[in-house]
């Protein structure tokens, strides 16, 4: 599933790329990459499940539409904890992204949009996708014309209570036999949960 998603956003690029390329009018299209802190929410109940980890991932980011520019990426964060509890976000989201009209060496652009992250969970060893939302400022310069260098902050919240109901046994994967506790196929056992994370990372591009 991660690897047809690479595929897509290689396959979007590819083919965006060129045709922009053409583009003379406007902000100019880019491409890059963020790296950074990836917490729980704090004072989130995510908080109190899970550590703080690494993040990083890509974007693109061209004109329109009217006085927007339409943002698409994707991250990949691994958090673990201090018992068996683990989770791996993988977040696909379309923003559009506001530059403020204000005149200061750098530039200050508001985001906000939405998407789905693909999201494994554990112990329960589910993995499917859920739908999340995202918030985001970013505050970047422009180093020699061409490079774009900054700070991105960004919160995103993951919606697992839209579903009706726990995984199904599709949903589950297991690394061993010792996976498949019967407690963690029991709906009485599985609880719906909301996750939180707030990202502030470096960004290129």
């Amino acid at each position: 599933m991660i690897f047809k998603v690479l595929l897509i956003f290689i396959t979007f690029f590819s083919i965006i790329i060129p045709i922009s390329a053409d583009n003379e009018e406007g902000p100019p299209f880019e491409v890059g990459f963020w790296l950074g802190a990836a917490n729980p929410l704090p004072g989130s109940q995510t908080a109190k499940k899970l550590d703080s980890t690494l993040g990083l991932g890509v974007f693109t980011r061209f004109p329109g539409p009217f006085m927007f520019l339409s943002e698409f990426g994707m991250g990949v964060s691994n958090y673990q904890s201090k018992t068996e509890r683990g989770l791996t976000a993988i977040p696909v989201y379309g923003a559009l992204a506001y530059k403020l009209p204000i005149e200061l060496p750098i530039s200050i652009f508001l985001r906000g949009g939405a998407g789905a992250a693909y999201v494994i969970a554990r112990p329960s060893n589910t993995a499917k996708w859920d739908p999340m939302a995202l918030l985001g400022v970013e505050t970047s310069f422009v180093a020699g014309r061409k490079v774009r260098i900054g700070l991105r902050m960004d919160y995103q919240r993951i919606f697992e209570t839209i579903a009706n109901e726990p995984p199904t046994a599709a949903q589950r994967y297991y690394f061993s036999p010792l996976d498949r506790d019967y407690r963690l196929s029991n709906p009485n056992y599985y609880q719906l949960k909301d996750v939180e994370f707030f990202h502030f990372s470096l960004m290129v591009s």
